[in-house]
């Protein structure tokens, strides 16, 4: 055991090694090519962010490649438009605790630096992918970036004051006020309550908090006017309360217009969620993304736009772009299309002229577009060995990361052509990889399912994706079925280290994107509203069977369950429902109760909307509404369950509370069955790297204990 543990741990080692590319930015006319990487480091239990320069011919030839340097406490980053300056926040851990600084370079050397921390004009910079934004002026004198609003100094009714005052002044302190409750936005964003906008003057050497923006609102992804002479943002509604924001495209807000003497108009229609405005490149329109507010957390968006200028006295439609797309949509070069499900755009998304590049799911894939914002005509950038997902664009050139289940990350560089001639566009790889350690006999397979028997149901197709042996005699590979979480998500083709862990480790693995993923069109979305605990688990049961089916070699014998959060629910449920037809299940952050689930998530919402109800806090309790919940839950089966159970539980999860895995534990154990608890000090996704790294072993081991695969690396 000792030595299978050894090689566990050296093969999670070389996995852990490589890298995953997370952007990439081109300067100098294309020419030189700054690409960002994240990579584990096992040694520190953190995540290190490094940077390699690439150099490029003018013709888009690679030339050479520089030593990486490391990147890790530069949290924000934002190059000038002239590129004359890159300014960046950076996170230092100093003995007084974590502070921030500002810093600005030039192309010689470090020409600003400002702690943050000290300036006391507001909290924490917001440095996550919502709300984290550094923005340069068209000028190149000012800055925006969005931090925590500081509130006054609170003190209690009565405290000895020292002889010679030397905090804040009487009238600046807040007395018995110390312990308001004031929400935050919930999972991974803690503490995280009021949103203010920052601008820095380089000129002047000065911070301010831009004023205006109403009570009630917290922004986000603020941008520059084309003149510089207002700001355009996302203003999102705190009334009647905050609902949990990451992984969430459903909340209220509009699109606002401030200028600098504090007039703030909203010019985005009622009852809307709205995602990343920017200016087309010419400043004549602005672009953001669009959906009704609540329903599902995550659904398909629209692309929309409005002419410059902006001001209006009464909120006008704005003009569609790609409308939301319930079942598909026939694109350039007689290409399917099942709509947008991204939630925003990167930094330089334009070529030079009104053609909008991004990346959003597809089936089971990450694909990227050229939209047309014109005409309306989308084109597909194909790539079919994986996902490729937009980085940069400058210039018409475009850099684009492709990824794929058995390689590394590889960046690519490309020429966008001419309006109407975009899919021919060809990239060259700037960096390469070969295939991952002990998967080299290994394939994957989009499997197209549908029900063929008389149903009334108005969704009868999804989708799974085969990972494993190529061929192999029958009944000798042992099956992991991993249904997604979310549910409102899809598994798309890249590499990730839990999947290639198993792989290496002898096993196959279904990925399941049942009813009710994205990418697919906004139906399937739809269609499991109501139905989860039911179709969800169904889907996962015909696709197992399916590819049983269609790969002889699995053996049915020796399959096991592995999911998080809502596939932790799926896993749950069908170890409950289909008892015998598992031999171990890995649960992290299961949903057990969905009813308990609605008064202790920070999205309390979700458990009404999955079931088919709308969610309001308004009026008295209704009995039914809760007694349905409990039905679509795990819970009900758990009596049932046969297969040894691992839960992997982060006990800082705000999404899925810890008391959702604690119950079930104690459930399970009450009625004899085997299982186990590990509780990390973690949030949601269990991403410390610690964490991780235990979680993913432990998991194998479990896998491997009652499955008897009996692991041996080559």
């Amino acid at each position: 055991m000792t030595s299978q543990i050894e090689n566990i741990v050296k093969t999670y080692r070389t996995l852990a090694s490589i890298p995953v590319l997370v952007g990439a930015k081109l300067t100098n006319n294309g020419t030189v090519v700054n690409s960002i990487w994240n990579q584990r480091n096992l040694e520190r239990g953190k995540t290190t962010k490094f940077v390699r320069t690439h150099l490029l011919t003018p013709e888009l030839r690679k030339i050479s490649d520089t030593q990486p340097f490391d990147a890790t406490g530069e949290s924000l980053v934002s190059i000038s438009p002239s590129e004359t300056y890159r300014a960046l926040i950076r996170e230092v851990d100093e003995k007084d605790g974590r502070k921030q600084h500002l810093e600005i370079w030039s192309h010689c050397n470090l020409t600003y630096t400002a702690d943050l921390s000290s300036l006391e004009l507001h909290g924490d910079v917001y440095t996550d992918a919502s709300f984290g934004v550094l923005q340069w002026s068209p000028d190149e004198n000012k800055l925006l970036y969005v931090a925590e609003k500081k509130e006054p100094k609170k003190e209690p009714f009565y405290k000895r004051k020292p002889l010679k005052q030397e905090d804040a002044k009487e009238s600046e302190v807040v007395k018995g006020e110390q312990f308001i409750f004031k929400q935050d936005w919930g999972e991974q964003y803690v503490n995280k309550k009021q949103s203010v906008i920052v601008q820095y003057d380089l000129l002047k050497d000065t911070f301010k908090v831009i004023e205006g923006i109403p009570e009630g609102l917290c922004p986000m992804h603020p941008v520059w006017s084309p003149d510089g002479t207002y700001i355009v943002g996302v203003a999102l509604r705190t009334h009647p309360r905050k609902l949990g924001l990451i992984y969430c495209t459903n909340r209220a807000g509009a699109i606002f217009t401030l200028d600098f003497n504090e007039n703030y108009d909203e010019i985005s229609p009622e009852g809307k969620s709205v995602k990343c405005p920017v200016f087309t490149p010419d400043g004549n329109t602005l672009v953001w993304l669009q959906r009704d507010v609540g329903g599902p957390h995550n659904a398909c968006m629209m692309l929309v736009k409005r002419n410059v200028p902006l001001k209006t006295k009464k909120k006008a439609e704005p003009t569609v772009v790609v409308p939301i797309v319930n079942t598909e949509k026939t694109i350039s070069g007689q290409r399917k299309f099942y709509g947008l499900y991204n939630s925003g755009f990167i930094k330089r998304c334009w070529a030079s002229d009104t053609r909008l590049l991004l990346s959003t799911n597809q089936q089971n894939t990450f694909n990227t577009y050229v939209v047309d914002i014109d005409t309306g005509i989308i084109t597909e950038l194909d790539y079919p060995p994986g996902s490729q997902i937009v980085l940069d664009v400058h210039n018409d050139v475009v850099l684009v990361n492709r990824r794929n289940f058995l390689f590394p990350d590889k960046l690519a560089v490309g020429r966008l052509p001419p309006k109407g001639q975009e899919a021919s566009i060809v990239f060259e790889e700037i960096v390469t990889s070969e295939k991952i350690i002990n998967l080299e006999n290994y394939t994957y397979e989009y499997l197209d399912l549908k029900y063929d028997q008389p149903t009334e149901d108005t969704v009868v197709t999804f989708s799974a994706i085969y990972i494993g042996p190529k061929t192999g005699e029958n009944h000798q590979v042992p099956l992991i079925v991993w249904p997604h979480g979310g549910p409102h998500s899809a598994f798309a083709n890249n590499m990730a280290l839990e999947s290639s862990l198993f792989g290496a480790s002898g096993f196959a693995i279904l990925l399941i994107n049942y009813r009710g993923s994205i990418g697919t069109g906004q139906s399937s979305v739809d269609f499991l509203l109501g139905k989860i605990g039911n179709s969800d688990v169904a889907d996962c049961i015909f696709a197992t069977k399916q590819a049983l089916d269609r790969f002889p070699w699995l053996d049915p014998s020796r399959m096991a369950l592995v999911g998080g959060s809502h596939g932790g629910f799926l896993v749950t449920h069908i170890s409950g429902q289909h008892p015998d037809m598992f031999k171990a299940v890995v649960a992290r952050n299961p949903v057990i109760d969905v009813a308990s689930m609605s008064v202790i998530s920070d999205i309390p919402d979700w458990s009404y909307v999955e079931c088919g109800m709308s969610y309001t806090q308004v009026g008295p309790l209704n009995d039914e509404q809760l007694l349905a919940m409990r039905k679509a839950s795990p819970i009900q089966h758990a009596h049932k369950v046969k297969a040894p159970t691992l839960l992997q539980v982060g006990s800082k999860d705000l999404r899925v509370p810890p008391a959702q895995a604690t119950e079930y534990y104690h459930r399970l154990k009450a009625n004899g069955i085997t299982v186990k608890m590990n509780l990390y000090d973690d949030n949601h996704p269990l991403g410390n790297v610690a964490n991780e790294m235990d979680n993913l072993i432990n998991s194998l081991l479990w896998i491997d204990q009652y499955v008897n695969i009996n692991i041996k690396f080559s």
